[in-house]
């Protein structure tokens, strides 16, 4: 073609304007002040209307001032946050970069919400009064604080740090368009953890005697401050909208080891129904979101995994397995993580085939690999529910163990942990080590040549490509291998534009690759476009971490430097060479940044958030520990 096609006003690929960040920290500091303002007064015992807003919230449910209004802030927070990041991810998969932090209506339920379970925990530190649990932190004199607010703090401040920290990665290093981003882990990463707090406090509360953490009303309520504890569910949402940028077992490792923890975990705490009580609470969540998002005109909806497969199977070991006897907590545990992994994941596959968004379900050839790491996620996450469990259970007697009495089942945590992060370690990193090649044609084309991609008007294309005869082996055992079109609502206009052939929203398309019946070839179910400022490819994963692509087509960006930015066109009959899948989804990412740069970035990500993990671990075990004997008073001789 003679024209190629440039995204039309472009938005900036590095960082927002200044007075964009200007308008985000008055905000910010707006909300900080307040809450300072709030915590000094209490501190100084001069009560605000906060306060006596507290005393009334505790005196409604029976907890202490330092967890009810907290705890109801920071929940009501994070699903406002949720909620806008299950707005905020479809947005830019339909529509691209945006122009700035503030010119997505998604971001500020984002941002409120993340300020909002950050001083939540700052808050409840605040009204933090005698009677207080056994084991806290001294923050200054007469001020000591639960460690469940601590817990909550570590995970918002992590959580608003990040937006700050975007915007400086964004400069460094290009813009991340994924939920993955290492800035993006942090903020969403603080809005899934900060929940471990939760059933911590109201452990906590249980020592100072709180009337509603007795009895069955008590037990149900500890069950649900563990479902809670379900959120990072929130990380696979990149699967449930259609465009995973990352290897399928890391869904599979991700489902399993947090159905078995948190499944396993209620079973333990609650008794027959807590595996179902989270089964559904799991679905009521994603339905709100579901329908919330559905209401909002031409968005692009997530579906879900279903999880009753994994929640009956561990009612019906724990009715095998009687797990009331504390011996049989540990094989309860490990035996339901193991068939979680395997035969409920199994179920959740087959569920995919109903109701998950392409490039689900994987194919069958790909099972037994996807199994075998699911059921060894399992059994870590049936470790994490013992730990768990055996932390919250000497953290919520009103009587203290006695010092001599051993905390049993310490390092199951560790091990859930170790095994966890092995596991996502060795497989969750995208790999190209192979390269295919494929002849590409097209056919059906619209615009009046067999490709017409580049042109001004609109072009869409049925995709024949022929894969070369070595490379088609890997090709028909792949993991998936589908056409994605994606991006091209810039501006948020609909009118005109590919919909969706499956969920009927513009700016996103996904379609099969269906074989011919010739060896090695395949076409596209539905016409692709390939014009304008869609980025076009044909997606190949080949297990375990393969993420590969065809690039099909995209747009000249003049704000991307480099030559990432610019224009991919290929011509009907060329042949097309693989690239490492993430290069062509994230082209805004520099090319030009030193590699240490890089590999300092993400090191201090990654060390920040074993730091957090790790100090989440100390905060639970230090609320089990029992208390040490006073030292024994000696007569003073002279």
């Amino acid at each position: 073609m003679d024209t190629l096609m440039v995204a039309p006003e472009t938005p900036p690929a590095a960082g927002a304007a200044f007075s964009e960040i200007l308008i985000a920290g008055g905000m910010a500091g707006v909300v900080i002040l307040f809450f300072g303002w709030v915590v000094l007064r209490e501190r100084a015992d001069r009560p605000t209307f906060v306060s006596r807003l507290a005393d009334w919230a505790a005196e409604l449910v029976k907890l202490p001032r330092w967890v009810a209004l907290p705890a109801a802030l920071g929940l009501g927070s994070a699903l406002l946050a949720g909620w806008g990041v299950w707005w905020d991810v479809p947005i830019h998969m339909q529509n691209g970069r945006d122009e700035g932090p503030l010119a997505n209506p998604s971001h500020y339920p984002i941002f409120l919400g993340i300020l909002g379970f950050c001083h939540a925990g700052i808050l409840s530190m605040g009204l933090a009064r005698d009677p207080l649990p056994r084991h806290t932190i001294k923050l200054a004199k007469n001020w000591r604080v639960p460690l469940g607010s601590v817990v909550i703090t570590g995970a918002g401040l992590i959580a608003l740090v990040g937006f700050p920290a975007d915007d400086l990665w964004h400069r460094l290093f290009g813009q991340d368009v994924t939920e993955w981003g290492p800035t993006h882990v942090m903020m969403i990463g603080g809005a899934v953890t900060f929940v471990l707090g939760i059933p911590l406090l109201l452990a906590e509360a249980a020592q100072v005697s709180a009337p509603r953490t007795e009895g069955i009303i008590g037990r149900v309520l500890g069950a649900l401050g563990i479902t809670v504890c379900g959120v990072p569910f929130a990380f696979l949402m990149e699967f449930d909208l259609g465009v995973p940028q990352f290897p399928a077992v890391t869904q599979f490792i991700i489902f399993a080891f947090l159905v078995a923890w948190i499944g396993c975990a209620v079973r333990l705490w609650l008794g027959p129904g807590g595996a179902l009580l989270v089964a559904g609470a799991f679905l009521v969540a994603h339905g709100f979101l579901w329908v919330t998002i559905w209401v909002l005109p031409d968005v692009l909806t997530a579906r879900f995994l279903l999880l009753i497969p994994s929640a009956v199977i561990i009612e019906v070991v724990a009715a095998l397995i009687q797990p009331k006897r504390k011996d049989r907590r540990v094989p309860f545990a490990l035996v339901s993580g193991l068939l979680v992994g395997s035969l409920g994941m199994y179920g959740e596959w087959l569920w995919s085939k109903f109701f998950m968004p392409l490039p689900q379900p994987f194919n069958a050839d790909s099972l037994p690999f996807l199994l075998g790491m699911s059921t060894i996620a399992g059994v870590g996450g049936g470790c994490m529910a013992i730990w768990m469990l055996s932390r919250l259970t000497l953290s919520g007697r009103s009587v203290p163990p006695p010092a001599g009495e051993p905390l049993p089942r310490r390092w199951f945590g560790l091990a859930a942990f170790a095994i966890f992060v092995v596991l996502m370690g060795v497989f969750a990193v995208p790999r190209a080590p192979e390269t295919y090649e494929g002849v590409v044609t097209f056919s059906d084309a619209t615009g009046g040549a067999p490709s017409c991609a580049g042109g001004e008007t609109e072009c869409l294309a049925t995709v024949t490509i022929q894969i070369a005869e070595e490379d088609q082996e890997a090709v028909d055992d792949a993991v998936w291998f589908y056409a994605l079109a994606w991006q091209g609502r810039p501006g948020g206009d609909s009118e005109g534009v590919p919909r969706d052939p499956e969920a009927n929203v513009p700016g996103i398309v996904r379609t099969a690759l269906e074989p011919t019946g010739n060896p090695g070839e395949y076409r596209t179910e539905h016409p692709v476009p390939l014009y304008g400022n869609w980025k076009t490819l044909l997606r190949l994963h080949v297990a375990p971490s393969e993420m590969i692509s065809f690039p099909m087509y995209a747009p000249d960006d003049p704000a991307i430097e480099g030559p990432q930015g610019r224009a991919v066109i290929v011509e009907d009959g060329a042949t097309v060479e693989t690239v490492l899948e993430s290069k062509f989804l994230q082209r805004e990412k520099k090319e030009d940044v030193p590699t240490w740069w890089w590999t300092v970035g993400y090191l201090v990500v990654i060390a920040a958030w074993l730091a957090l993990i790790l100090f989440y671990g100390w905060c639970y075990n230090r609320a089990a520990q029992p208390v040490a004997p006073a030292p024994a008073k000696t007569k003073e001789t002279v």
